[in-house]
């Protein structure tokens, strides 16, 4: 075993590269970079950036004739590249990038209007490929578009190329489906327009600028959400008109506007409706410049030169003095598992803290395990960026509570199991037992704790200057640490102490923000009504979308599969006695649903905080890094420590579950299970090097994930844990409530159920909430079914059913 010592000494040199990186301090504003000169006028032309190759197509050569060519700037070449040509002169329509594809919609051609709509992609350095799509149901000239979700929207135009043929026509098109056509949408209110700009926010869509039928710039911003229409916003666009606009970051968008005497850029948060002026040294700039957005950066180009445009890294507080509390907070959680080292000599002591952990320990660990860096950061930024219609979860689970403290905790503790598997091989077969362990070890392993690393460590990279190579290593490295020493009695005591760093860190940061805003309280009311910041119950019973009815339905199963669920096992079976586990459980909502009240409140303050002061906020900042980004700039030097030690407190506790809760199915499940020569004193050296091993693999999953050039594959690698676990509940249900219920019709169950789950979610017929309850529906039928065509059960199941669990001996409180 690594001393002591050596640990906290790994801890203090690993510490001083949580330093700003050198991008960090070399960029203080503005970074140009010249590009090729276009080779076009750009007028009218489309254009878009697919991966590291700009797309310029159609427009105007530079002597006004129609263009049919389309030409490329590869990363790092000297020239532009012709690449193809179009069917015929196309220019003044929308173009917008989907994935690898850049669409064009609508515009001109012949010197008339057309409804042409066509996807371009790259063939190479050296062709193209084109794919016809449905047409408009109108011809349309200047019309706006993009995409979100899959779906082509396209809003405004004009139907004649002249201010009054302008239209408030907004129609969508849904680009998975081979087969589907337009449809009509309701449009906004304001007026009709043309030459307009659709951006793409968090959960929203604004359309900027435009020209109405007066031919005056349109100086409204509607926004639309997808599932609730359209709304209004108050602020209006700087005098001018908006020769171009393109998505910055989570949330901005970057306008080009004349005034009639300059062209300058300008920035827009579409979250706060605020506009800013740059107050940055900008380059030359004319009425025929264009944008192409890239991220965080963005590309001016017009006919005499290109530039890419870099933003400046985050200006903020954080420095040594943060670093120094990071550290000390490392060393205290070392310290902690060394203190428990000596406590856990046996598989019973290391595995469950020998069944004396207080109550209110082991709920506050309940707590940190769920309230990992994801939530912590999640939280705030979605009532930032939308309302507080996910906090009704928390009281979801406040009426699911009964569950939890009357049926599974009497329920484990009366079974008394090592492990969450160990009662599927006694009911069904070991088959079943191996096939439910390792799903959970390689859900832990690859879906949790890669994905768990990897959130955090993108927002201290933007924030802090702590780079993810190093961020990710020393995170596991010091949670593996009090992991491997002291096991489930120094995770459940760290848990403790970083669930209270965690509420002491939100409240401060929430009593901060609110001292800060310089706003009447009346006009933060009626701010917060106008844009509906406050809503919290989202009404209706589809079961395709988020709703009142679906996600409570979602939360009674995510609460009934913590049967099969070893973090929550462990838990229940550490406490003294029965009462005590259900005080713990009660203990674990008690301390969550005030620290999500925090969170949204957070989340609420710093949206009228940044509406208030919007230069204060950084672009390049993601939506989901609202609350560390506040605290590294507003905070003093040294506390905003506190709070990225809170960030990493969420995300170590919850990693040191997954290692623990693991490293117990190796010792039981497959050690203890399979070894001849298994003692206990062997089975902890086991675990103990289980949990180095299985750290590993979970820091190198983070990397892994990361590696992914789109979030789709992250995406569905999820989507397919999710449809895994799906089958969970019907596999517990079979073995609980029936008699028939055999291994060969669970086995035929699992596989049914995750199939039809899978197909369900390739359509999208049901929201993910409702997976393991149409996964367990359909385990249950076919396990069944197949269970009596295949003779029944023929083993001894007393004790092991609902009904006849009251004859069983053995459990932690007989």
């Amino acid at each position: 075993m690594l001393p002591f010592r050596l640990l906290v000494l790994l801890t203090l040199l690993a510490t001083p590269f949580f330093g700003p990186s050198t991008y960090a301090e070399q960029t203080q504003g503005l970074t140009f970079s010249s590009l090729p000169e276009a080779p076009l006028s750009l007028e009218g032309s489309f254009k878009g950036r697919l991966g590291d190759t700009v797309i310029l197509a159609g427009g105007l050569a530079k002597n006004g004739a129609s263009n049919t060519k389309v030409f490329a700037l590869f990363k790092d070449a000297e020239e532009w590249r012709e690449i193809g040509t179009l069917e015929h002169p196309w220019h003044n329509g929308a173009s917008v990038v989907d994935g690898n594809k850049l669409l064009l919609i609508g515009g001109e051609t012949n010197g008339k209007a057309t409804a042409k709509t066509m996807s371009l992609s790259l063939a190479g350095q050296d062709g193209i490929k084109t794919k016809r799509l449905p047409d408009l149901p109108t011809a349309l000239t200047n019309p706006a578009a993009t995409v979100k979700g899959g779906t082509l929207y396209v809003a405004g135009g004009t139907t004649d190329g002249t201010h009054q043929g302008s239209t408030n026509s907004f129609i969508s098109l849904e680009l998975s489906d081979p087969n589907a056509a337009w449809v009509e949408r309701t449009s906004w209110t304001s007026p009709a327009r043309h030459s307009a700009f659709l951006i793409n926010s968090v959960d929203t869509i604004s359309l900027i600028g435009g020209i109405g039928s007066d031919g005056s710039p349109t100086t409204d911003s509607p926004v639309f959400h997808p599932v609730k229409g359209w709304r209004t916003n108050d602020s209006t666009s700087p005098q001018g008109r908006i020769l171009d606009a393109a998505k910055l970051g989570d949330s901005h968008a970057i306008a080009l506007i004349n005034d009639g005497t300059q062209t300058a850029l300008n920035l827009y948060h579409m979250i706060g409706d605020t506009w800013i002026s740059s107050t940055e040294a900008q380059p030359p700039l004319s009425n025929r410049s264009q944008l192409i957005s890239s991220g965080e950066s963005f590309l001016i180009i017009d006919e005499n030169a290109a530039l890419e445009v870099e933003l400046p890294a985050p200006d903020t507080n954080y420095g040594w003095y943060d670093h120094t509390s990071v550290a000390l907070y490392f060393i205290a959680l070392v310290y902690i598992g060394f203190y428990f080292t000596k406590k856990g000599k046996s598989s019973e002591e290391y595995f469950r803290g020998g069944h004396r952990i207080p109550w209110w320990a082991t709920g506050m660990s309940l707590f940190a395990t769920g309230a990992s860096a994801l939530s912590l950061m999640a939280m705030p930024a979605k009532s930032y960026a939308g309302n507080w219609a996910f906090f009704a979860i928390s009281l979801y689970f406040l009426i699911a509570l009964p569950i939890a403290m009357y049926l599974l905790a009497p329920l484990i503790r009366k079974l008394n199991y090592g492990t969450a598997f160990e009662y599927l091989e006694d009911r069904f077969g070991l088959s079943v037992r191996m096939l439910g362990s390792t799903i959970f070890a390689l859900g832990q392993i690859l879906g949790r704790m890669g994905t768990i690393l990897l959130f955090p460590a993108a927002a201290l990279d933007a924030i802090a200057g702590i780079p993810m190579e190093l961020s990710v290593p020393v995170m596991g490295i010091v949670t593996i640490a009090y992991t491997y020493m002291g096991g489930l009695s120094a995770v459940i005591w760290t848990d403790t102490i970083q669930g209270f760093v965690m509420i002491a860190s939100v409240l401060g940061c929430l009593i901060l923000a609110w001292t800060k805003i310089d706003m009447p309280t009346t006009e933060i009311w009626t701010t917060l009504q106008d844009q509906s910041k406050l809503h919290v119950f989202d009404w209706g019973a589809s079961l395709s979308t988020e709703n009142v009815t679906t996600v409570f339905i979602g939360v009674i199963a995510l609460t009934l599969l913590y049967i099969g669920d070893q973090n929550f096992v462990q838990r229940v079976q550490c406490t003294r006695n029965l009462r005590e586990a259900k005080k713990a459980i009660a203990t674990q909502l008690g301390v969550a649903i005030p620290i999500n009240f925090l969170l949204f409140a957070l989340g609420t303050a710093l949206f009228i905080f940044y509406k208030a002061q919007p230069a204060e906020l950084s672009p390049t900042i993601k939506t989901d890094g609202i609350f560390p980004f506040f605290a590294a700039q507003q905070l003093p030097p040294g506390v905003s420590g506190f709070v990225i030690a809170a960030l990493l407190a969420a995300t170590m506790s919850t990693i040191s579950s997954s290692l623990c809760s693991v490293s117990n199915l190796i010792v039981d499940d497959y050690y203890k299970r399979f070894s001849k020569k298994a003692t206990d004193a062997k089975a902890v050296r086991v675990g103990r090097w289980a949990i180095l091993l299985i750290g590993v693999f979970g820091v190198s999953s983070a990397f892994y994930l990361n590696s992914f050039e789109t979030p789709s594959l992250w995406d569905l690698f999820l989507r397919v844990a999710s449809i895994i676990s799906a089958t969970t509940i019907g596999i517990y249900t079979l073995g609980l409530l029936t008699q028939k219920a055999n291994e060969i019709g669970v086995l035929a169950g699992i596989a049914a159920g995750m199939i039809a789950t899978y197909f369900v979610a390739q359509d999208e017929a049901i929201i993910f909430w409702l997976y393991p309850v149409y996964g367990s529906l359909v385990t249950m039928a076919v396990g069944y079914a197949v269970s009596l065509a295949t003779g029944g059960n023929r083993k001894d199941i007393e004790g092991l059913t609902l009904a006849t669990l009251k004859n069983r001996k053995g459990g932690l409180d007989d």
